[in-house]
């Protein structure tokens, strides 16, 4: 945590205005509600080293103020300062004044209140509000905790933030992945609604092809960030020699060919989003400076002694078990904890089934528009087979094999099951089919056996692809006609 830089003749409390800046990495901006200067400024100066924006109010009344059209994530109100301005049947209506008037610009700011007795009265928790006793509060911990479950609490009530006109249609929504029916991916979708107004970092975790890259989009294209374009960067498919240079940019003359000066990501995405994607495949010798620009917020290209302030949102993905990453020493324990601070999950398709034939039509009325051709139908046992599958390739192998099927289907108005691959038994299978047998110490492989399945399958797609032409399927398999007769007979024995 950095903190601002006082002179020597400066006091570490704020001045009398209540107002404080701690720096560029406040966690949230508070209103702290409370008469009493010594208890007020010891709380402010506990909450502003807990990492918090602080704006003091030594009054209800001016709390009301500040309150109106201010920006605040909490407020904090002291109970006995609320007590001594207000006679009892004006307190609670100026209590519910205040708690309205800090949530009047439909921000899901939370309210804590401070206690010197207890139980908490009822108008507490009818605001929604966190009731710590002052005495806990005296702990810096105890009270940063109340905050940030209050904060929580609204975030967890509030309604969704509305989407923009650009994923207000169903095909944008399926652009982005957020489609579908069943509830996992329901729950996804509350979860990108939830984050998407904040700046929060973002970690996004699931199997290959379950779509981690547009859930990033659909983040970014919810925030106010969206009128910017995100910027996106593979931290596994670039050596790390050359990684640095596309994140940090370089100055001139940093290296031999370095005849200009040139901007690395971070600095396109100044303003706007970036995504890191397969951050667990990160080279550990640049893990530390990606932790500097998460705690700095700023960078120095290669060969550079200026640094550079960055306002960036970072969302981060992987396909790996960063933990234990973590655990074998190829990932930094430090860096987890910044990246992995509002963690998504994405399941796998096979734990979400039910959208399976979602996802049929939809590629398909895409696939067919993309090519130009006449709208194409699948029949229902083709598309029963597909929702049996496992699909460990997820979505992207879903696509993939309804753009095969297409192409395979020619000028059919529908697809039969022959138009797809086969299933794939496993991510690492070469070869449509048959999958490869399991090896091991007592295995009996019986390879005539293989191959004979593997051409009494070949040769009834073909005919059933011709329609049972068999001049057309013997051309198809570069067969004589007699031989694939012969072929059939044989395999009628």
């Amino acid at each position: 945590m950095r903190y601002p830089r006082k002179n020597a003749s400066e006091s570490l409390l704020a001045p009398d205005d209540g107002l404080y800046d701690p720096g560029p990495e406040a966690k949230y901006s508070i209103l702290l509600v409370i008469a009493g200067r010594t208890q007020g400024e010891s709380l402010r100066y506990q909450l502003v080293y807990q990492g918090f924006d602080v704006d003091l109010a030594r009054s209800v009344s001016i709390g009301l103020q500040r309150t109106t059209g201010s920006p605040y994530d909490a407020v904090v109100v002291d109970w006995q300062t609320l007590e001594v301005e207000y006679p009892r049947p004006s307190r609670v209506e100026a209590w519910m004044r205040l708690v309205r008037e800090s949530r009047a610009g439909g921000k899901p700011v939370g309210v804590v209140a401070l206690l010197a007795t207890e139980p908490a009265p009822p108008e507490v928790e009818e605001a929604g509000a966190i009731a710590i006793a002052r005495g806990a509060a005296s702990n810096p911990q105890s009270l940063a905790e109340a905050i940030e479950r209050a904060i929580e609490r609204r975030m967890r009530e509030a309604p969704p933030p509305p989407v923009p006109d650009e994923l207000a249609g169903p095909q944008e929504a399926v652009e982005d992945f957020l489609f579908g029916a069943s509830e996992p991916i329901r729950r996804v979708f509350d979860q990108v609604r939830l984050v998407a107004g904040r700046d929060t970092t973002v970690l996004i975790t699931g199997e290959t092809g379950t779509g981690k890259e547009r859930v990033s989009r659909a983040i970014h294209r919810l925030s106010g960030r969206r009128k910017m374009e995100m910027v996106s960067i593979n931290c596994g498919g670039i050596p790390a020699t050359l990684l640095e240079d596309e994140l940090f940019g370089h100055v001139k003359g940093a290296f031999t060919d370095a005849r200009q000066a040139r901007i690395g990501r971070f600095e396109q995405a100044n303003g706007s989003t970036i995504f890191l994607d397969e951050i667990g495949d990160l080279p550990l010798e640049l893990q530390p400076k990606l932790l500097r620009v998460l705690q700095e917020r700023e960078i120095h290209r290669i060969g550079g002694v200026e640094s550079v302030q960055l306002d960036v949102r970072v969302i981060a993905a992987t396909n790996v078990d960063l933990w234990r990453r973590v655990e074998e020493g190829r990932f930094r324990e430090d860096l987890f904890y910044r990246i992995n601070v509002f963690h998504i999950h994405l399941p796998p398709l096979r734990e979400r089934m039910d959208d399976v034939r979602l996802f049929v039509r939809y590629f398909l009325d895409k696939l067919c528009r993309r090519d130009g051709l006449p709208p194409k139908r699948i029949k229902s046992s083709a598309e029963a087979e597909l929702v049996k599958r496992p699909w460990r390739g997820n979505i992207r192998e879903l696509e993939n094999a309804m753009e095969i099927a297409v192409i395979r289907s020619q000028d059919r108005a529908e697809l039969i099951e022959p138009d797809f691959p086969p299933a794939r038994e496993s991510v690492s299978g070469n070869g449509d089919w048959p999958p490869p047998a399991p090896l091991t110490s007592g295995a009996n492989l019986d390879l005539k056996a293989l191959v004979t399945r593997y051409e009494q399958d070949l040769i009834r797609r073909t005919l059933e692809f011709t329609r049972g032409n068999k001049n057309k399927a013997a051309q198809m398999l570069s067969l004589k006609r007699t031989t694939l007769i012969e072929k059939l007979k044989r395999f009628e024995e």
